[in-house]
C-alpha cells in the first residue's frame, strides 16, 4: 500500500472500507494544503471536489443579506467537508473557510461521481458513509438558524 491509499485507508470517514475501493480512490484522490483565512470554495461556485480533513479547522459558513457571513459549523481533522458535488446542479450551498491550517486528501467530483456509477457497489458505500454527514449538517444548520432567526439583531 502506498502513501496516499494508507492516508484513505486511516482517514475515519472510509475506515473498514475494502482495499479494491481505496486502491480505487487513490487514482483520483490526491493531497492539497490551505493557509488559514484562506477559502477552500464559496458558495454559488461549482462543486467540484470532496475534500477529506487530516488536520485544521474549518467554518462553514453561509451569506444572509441582513446578518452577513454567519458560520453555521466548524469541521475538524477527521471528518469531510463538501457533498454538494452529489446533485445537480453541483453548485456549493455554504463557503468553506479555513480558520486554521489544513490538511485534506481531495477528490476530483467529476470522476468520483463517475467512479460512483460505474461501480454500484462502491457508490452505495459512499452514499451510505455520506447520507449520515448529510443529516448531521442538516440538523447543526438548522441549530444555527434558530440561533440566528430567534433573537433580534442588535444594533
Amino acid at each position: 500500500m502506498n502513501l496516499l491509499e494508507l492516508q484513505l485507508n486511516e482517514h475515519p470517514f472510509l475506515k473498514g472500507i475494502k482495499e479494491e475501493y481505496i486502491k480505487k480512490l487513490s487514482t483520483i484522490a490526491s493531497h492539497v494544503s490551505y493557509k488559514a483565512q484562506g477559502y477552500l470554495f464559496w458558495e454559488g461556485q461549482k462543486a467540484d471536489r470532496f475534500f477529506l480533513i487530516q488536520k485544521g479547522f474549518i467554518a462553514l459558513e453561509c451569506y444572509f443579506p441582513d446578518r452577513g457571513m454567519r458560520t453555521l459549523q466548524t469541521i475538524s481533522a477527521g471528518h469531510v467537508v463538501g457533498w454538494s458535488w452529489i446533485c445537480p446542479p453541483f453548485l456549493w450551498h455554504f463557503s468553506a473557510r479555513v480558520i486554521e491550517p489544513v490538511d485534506a486528501l481531495v477528490f476530483d467530483a467529476l470522476q468520483l461521481r463517475q467512479m460512483m456509477e460505474e461501480d454500484h457497489s462502491l457508490g452505495y458505500e459512499l452514499a451510505m458513509r455520506i447520507i449520515p454527514l448529510i443529516l448531521e449538517r442538516l440538523l447543526a444548520t438548522r441549530l444555527q438558524f434558530l440561533d440566528i432567526y430567534g433573537q433580534p439583531h442588535a444594533d
